[in-house]
């Protein structure tokens, strides 16, 4: 990443720390790197929560999203008065949980789950490592009269790191200080609070789902157990629906395990042959549900 920041023409290298996940402290030109990625004996940690570890291309992805930020924040490009105009409010509340429009041609594609969309700065921090990206094209890409939105906005990432790019920072990395508590945890307090914190109302589900459950999986005696087949595309269906829907990752995980878990005590199988057509039939079904959750805040909407 700092290769490509000096091929860009930019001399601020964000210095980066061990934290808790991936993000910049608040304003301050900081890379924070999950501490499950600084040793391989934590990976099995990270894969049994979240059956997501990054590999070396999402990890580089995610490094120039968070050098977006640092550099917004050590230039302080956010009070540039063209900035609200180009990018929207930086001041508007910030939310995990945000329903996005799908294919909405005013932001960049980056990260997955039209993460632009979440907030004016995730919108930036997407856009510079858009541009930031060895051969993007993002002129080409972007060039298009629909993609005009998008096509302004990197052109002002590409006129600001030329007027800042060898400046010094208006705030000095060498000033700043991550907070010393974002670790004052076990690796086991870690997860058990994650998974509480990131944890959506599955249980609200109960038996509403029994009746298409039953009419995808509608095996007699012999078939596959469908609880079995779910599960084991489960990393494939969780990005997929992720990816499209916008949800965070984990939302898709506890949703997959909770309907698993109701496959197997209504011990509901597939039949052979059928097998694809059951998992299209879930797919959609769980995208659907994941939908709900992010416009409602709930799976089944009262």
């Amino acid at each position: 990443m700092y290769q490509e920041l000096d091929a860009a023409g930019i001399a601020l290298r964000p210095p980066c720390y061990v934290a808790n996940e991936w993000g910049c402290p608040d304003g301050q030109p900081l890379i924070g790197i999950p501490f499950y990625l600084v040793d391989p004996r934590l990976h099995a940690y990270e894969e049994e929560h979240a059956d997501d570890l990054e590999d070396d291309v999402r990890i580089l992805a995610g490094l120039r999203h968070e050098a977006g930020h640092a550099i917004n924040y050590a230039y302080k490009l956010y009070n540039h008065p063209e900035w609200d105009k180009v990018f929207g409010c930086y001041a508007q509340p910030y939310h995990d949980d945000y329903a996005p429009e799908p294919f909405s041609r005013r932001c960049v594609r980056h990260l997955p789950g039209w993460y632009s969309q979440k907030h004016p700065d995730e919108d930036f921090a997407e856009t510079f490592a858009v541009w930031l990206t060895p051969g993007s094209g993002w002129r080409e890409a972007y060039a298009a009269p629909e993609h005009a939105q998008v096509a302004a906005k990197l052109a002002f990432v590409d006129r600001m790191m030329a007027e800042v790019g060898r400046q010094p920072p208006v705030i000095d990395p060498a000033t700043t200080v991550p907070d010393p508590l974002e670790l004052d945890f076990t690796v086991g307090e870690f997860y058990t609070m994650r998974a509480e914190a990131d944890a959506p109302p599955v249980g609200e589900l109960g038996s509403a789902l029994d009746e298409d459950l039953r009419a995808t999986f509608h095996a007699e005696g012999l078939g596959t157990d469908a609880a079995q087949l779910l599960l084991d595309r489960r990393q494939l269906i969780m990005r997929s629906v992720s990816g499209y829907a916008g949800s965070r990752l984990y939302v898709v995980k506890a949703l997959i395990d909770a309907v698993a878990t109701r496959l197997r005590q209504l011990n509901l199988r597939a039949a052979h042959g059928h097998e694809v057509e059951a998992l299209i039939g879930m797919t959609a079904m769980i995208s659907t549900l994941v939908t709900n959750f992010l416009k409602f805040g709930h799976f089944i909407p009262a």
